[in-house]
């Protein structure tokens, strides 16, 4: 399955899927927080699992993400 994650300056976009596609658009001011799980061979291959939790909505953990953290602190860093 194709993912893909943008961050702009006003919000957060993943698209998931090739064939069919699944779209969630979130305004970053409604991001109450961005879990990041990872196993030891997560930690060690830099892949892990990232749940977005907004106001009154969840996105779908999205798993496989490469350098989830990275993808949480361009979240929490984006003016």
């Amino acid at each position: 399955m194709a993912t893909v994650i943008a961050v702009t300056n006003h919000r957060l976009i993943c698209k998931n899927g090739l064939i069919s596609r699944h779209t969630v658009e979130m305004n970053l001011d409604k991001i109450e927080s961005v879990d990041v799980d990872q196993s030891a061979l997560g930690r060690i291959f830099g892949f892990g699992t990232v749940t977005i939790r907004g106001v009154g909505t969840t996105i779908d953990p999205i798993r496989g993400i490469a350098d989830p953290v990275g993808l949480r602190q361009a979240v929490f860093a984006a003016p």
